[in-house]
């Protein structure tokens, strides 16, 4: 590609997260749907545009609740012609990593897709390959696909150990036929939520990726969502022999997941690797971000933001610091380093 050609790319890149961004900064939310409302049913929910003679009709609906409004469009017999709410299958193909392969879904826009056409998350990749020598032993909560749990795998040795902990049966697949593939004897597989306390969740999956909650209140609602089994990690005995690494990425629910894991972090205290999306985490784990990096902090943990160049910014236990920095990107999450600090025990 030609540097006229790539600068023309950068830029239209940045024009559409700017026109997004004054999009996402329009103000408080209406419950009336507006002309754009009705325009975009038509677009995202029946999949085309509105025919001429149609315009008239449904813009009586300016005004009108919008819940009522989406309801009408998704609940037409044109949307459920288009049989979007029917599950995928996926298309599994093999990717030759240096170390391992890895079964994913080209498809799979969480995910798979960015590790079928290159290298995933080098900034990570890198600290994974910095801390893990043989025989560690590797915690990977929200292990997705399990990218992680196999480079662990490769790294870790046949006398380590990995923990892959995946609420989502398909993901859990895939890491099955990964772990198959490349004969790794050291993954065990667990079919969970990590969560700070045990139950069950509700899980809701866009590809590969997912949030969890607590099951609705609305009985139409809990039938028909997808319960998944949560799990207090200090519970489980198989990390009575130690972690060396924590890998957790759940989408806005770290905080939930390692308040589950206080003990563990106490006794064995690991090297925790956390994405870090404070505007996700009030939803999910009902905390601000502000008090998830101190939590870590309590634990006598200093912080590192893990930039995507593979560069690392050492801030200590400033919390604001982190979330400082955060702030002064247009990311929906960073990533965070967090190490003990030497001679406390």
């Amino acid at each position: 590609m030609k540097l006229s050609e790539l600068i023309h790319k950068i830029k239209r890149k940045i024009s559409k997260i700017n026109a997004f961004s004054k999009l996402c900064n329009r103000g408080a939310f209406s419950n009336s749907a507006d002309i754009n409302d009705i325009y975009y049913c038509f677009r995202l929910i029946l999949g085309r545009n509105p025919n001429p003679e149609e315009c008239k009709g449904h813009s009586g609906m300016v005004g009108v609740d919008l819940t009522e409004v989406v309801k009408s469009y998704v609940q037409s017999m044109e949307f459920q012609n288009r049989n979007l709410l029917k599950p995928s299958l996926s298309e599994v193909a093999i990717i030759e990593k240096s170390s391992f392969n890895v079964c994913c879904d080209p498809k799979d826009h969480g995910v798979g897709r960015v590790v079928a056409i290159g290298e995933y998350e080098a900034h990570i990749t890198k600290i994974f390959r910095t801390y893990l020598k043989p025989n560690m032993r590797v915690l990977d909560i929200g292990a997705n696909i399990g990218f992680f749990s196999l480079l662990s795998a490769s790294l870790v040795g046949k006398n380590g150990a990995v923990f892959a902990v995946e609420p989502n049966m398909k993901n859990c697949r895939f890491i099955q036929a990964s772990k198959d593939l490349n004969n790794f004897t050291n993954i065990s597989i667990m079919q969970f939520a990590a969560h700070s306390s045990s139950g069950v969740l509700s899980n809701n999956s866009s590809f590969s990726n997912g949030t969890t909650s607590r099951p609705s209140l609305n009985l139409d609602i809990l039938m028909t969502s997808n319960l998944v089994a949560a799990i207090q990690l200090d519970n489980i005995k198989d990390f009575d022999n130690g972690i060396d690494l924590i890998k957790v990425d759940v989408e806005g629910a770290e905080y939930n997941a390692l308040l589950g894991a206080k003990e563990l972090i106490s006794k064995h205290r690991p090297i925790i690797i956390t994405e870090f999306s404070p505007g996700a985490m009030p939803n999910i784990s009902g905390v601000n971000g502000l008090t998830y990096l101190k939590f870590i902090c309590s634990f006598g943990y200093e912080l590192n933001v893990l930039n995507t160049d593979c560069t690392i910014h050492k801030y200590g236990q400033d919390a604001e610091g982190v979330l400082k920095a955060y702030n002064s990107v247009n990311v929906d999450h960073i990533d965070i380093l967090a190490v003990p600090k030497e001679g406390r025990n």
